[in-house]
């Protein structure tokens, strides 16, 4: 299996709407990808802090989406570099001032 995780990086002064981000953009994001993926889960992460220092900065949100092939994930890959994203980029803006990183990972059960 393979993860495909899109984390919110933090910053001095960072935003993140939250609300807007569960309302808005994870709506249109499965609407963007419905039937041009296969997406085995999706799964949010949001308001993590460290065990020992809690007022430490991490991410505000973290999305991880798996995938069962690497075919999979280059579908993904394809339609993220296309135009047919444009919307989702634009809508980044409304909801945070954080940049994004994506990153791809192999996982195994142990």
């Amino acid at each position: 299996m393979y993860r495909i995780r899109a984390t919110y990086l933090p910053r001095a002064g960072m935003q993140f709407d939250l609300e807007y981000y569960f309302r808005v953009h994870v709506p249109l994001a499965r609407q963007t990808t419905a039937g041009r993926l296969n997406i085995r889960s999706m799964e949010v992460e949001s308001n993590a802090v460290l065990l020992t220092d809690a007022t430490a900065k991490r991410a505000p949100c973290v999305l991880s989406l798996s995938f069962d092939s690497m075919e999979d994930v280059d579908a993904f890959r394809r339609l993220l570099l296309s135009q047919d994203v444009d919307a989702l980029r634009a809508d980044v803006s409304r909801y945070t001032n954080c940049d994004l990183e994506w990153t791809l990972s192999s996982v195994q059960e142990v």
